[in-house]
């Protein structure tokens, strides 16, 4: 940690030496005696501003973890002094989470006696998706002539998660060969009751339910209903969340978003399989675990200490599985709602390095920002190992443009999204 000198100190302090040697030499014993006096109160009063934050503890309530954008949550901060001396003031402030409205109390100045608490509450407003850590609380204090000051922090921090907003949509049918939806297969994986295929005769086992009544009264014999077997063929969504597609653009990307998490409940609801892949990273794996105790001459240090625990080494894609159920699709939502973006892998290298583990049997959905030279090889590639490709494009309309006919030429399907009303209407 560098050491930072306070230069008005040390010239006071140079300044009262040379006035006491004065006085000496001078005998000017009143103002000597003053000086005396001035140096020992302002020796008990760094001392006591030394010590003002110790033990100083937070315990911190919050009213959920997990909330939908535009949703509140009530924040409660306790502030104790445990110790049995008291503190003569501090300024005990909560950092708040960039991005989020607050209204209420979070910070305020109190002197604190021994063994005496106050106490912070506001409200914070989730307008927008993320994954938030609330405090710690940052302490102020001094002395009393307000030449020496002191930041600390608290240990106690909580962290939310703010999901990403869901438009309903209107239609989800891409019109390819391989229908989405319920398909017949060899393989036999589940039958589905609501598709006939014919009747037997009725065998041991059979359940009453089987039993088809018009071919058993008309034969004389118990004859039984045969049905299709089915599997579900659903979308495997993979969004390029990378920093430099995006160009530090940060209206479209959360547009992408919540277009891939629109796609994925209304396939969930379906009862379709649904899958996530993509090269951003989860906000969670930068957020220290454990928190400690930082303390700091200044507040911006405090700030850049914060940040500096703030890392990850961590370069592995999201992936999500392409399956079906409501805990699938919270898994896909609780990742979207922390993804941030990365310099891991482009887009492209994130389809060279995944692509062999995905299903064949479920449509392939693009979300990007626009079409490069460098992608759309590997989406042709995707097309010609199997897989149907649909690619959605967020508000670019001028490469979605260029790149229409060549994907319509190979066989992919274009999508172009300006906004959530346009997402809302899409049929793709």
């Amino acid at each position: 940690m560098s050491q930072h000198i306070n230069w008005q100190r040390v010239i006071l302090l140079i300044a009262a030496a040379g006035f006491l040697f004065a006085a000496v030499v001078m005998k000017l014993s009143f103002f000597a005696f003053a000086l005396y006096a001035l140096g020992a109160v302002s020796l008990t009063a760094y001392a006591m501003m030394y010590t003002a934050l110790d033990k100083l503890e937070t315990e911190r309530h919050v009213t959920a973890r997990d909330l939908e954008i535009g949703e509140d949550l009530v924040v409660t901060v306790a502030v104790r002094n445990k110790k049995a001396l008291p503190t003569i003031w501090v300024v005990a402030e909560d950092i708040l989470p960039r991005g989020l409205e607050a209204a209420g109390t979070w910070a305020r100045a109190v002197l604190l006696m021994p063994f005496a608490s106050t106490r912070l509450q506001y409200r914070l407003r989730c307008n927008r998706r993320g994954f938030f850590r609330i405090g710690p609380t940052l302490f102020e204090t001094g002395d009393f002539f307000g030449l020496n000051r002191r930041f600390a922090t608290g240990e106690d921090v909580k962290y939310i998660t703010v999901y990403p907003k869901i438009v309903p949509l209107a239609q989800y049918a891409i019109p390819t060969s391989k229908p989405m939806g319920e398909t017949v297969v060899k393989r036999r994986l589940v039958e589905d009751p609501t598709r006939l295929a014919g009747v037997r005769e009725y065998r041991t086992g059979d359940p009453l339910r089987r039993i088809h009544w018009k071919a058993t009264a008309r034969t004389g014999t118990l004859h039984s209903r045969v049905f299709e077997y089915t599997t579900l063929i659903g979308a495997n969504i993979i969004l390029d969340f990378s920093r430099d597609a995006w160009q530090g653009d940060r209206t479209r990307p959360e547009l992408a978003v919540t277009a891939a998490a629109s796609i994925a409940a209304h396939i969930a609801d379906r009862r379709q399989q649904v899958g996530l892949v993509s090269n951003g990273g989860d906000a969670s794996d930068i957020m220290p675990e454990e928190t400690e105790r930082i303390s700091a001459p200044t507040r911006p240090r405090i700030y850049e200490l914060l940040a500096e625990r703030e890392h990850t080494d961590r370069l592995t894609p999201l992936r999500i599985p392409v399956r079906r159920g409501e805990h699938n699709l919270q898994l896909m939502l609780r990742s979207l709602a922390r993804l941030r973006m990365t310099d891991a892998l482009s887009f492209s290298e994130l389809i060279d390095e995944e692509y062999e583990t995905w299903p064949r049997e479920a449509t392939a959905l693009a979300i990007v920002p626009g079409v490069s030279r460098e992608l759309l090889p590997r989406l042709v590639e995707l097309r010609n190992s199997g897989f149907t490709v649909a690619v959605m494009v967020i508000d670019n309309e001028a490469n979605f443009s260029r790149a229409r006919g060549m994907l319509e030429a190979e066989g992919i399907r274009p999508i172009h999204v300006r906004n959530e009303t346009e997402l809302s209407a899409i049929s793709l």
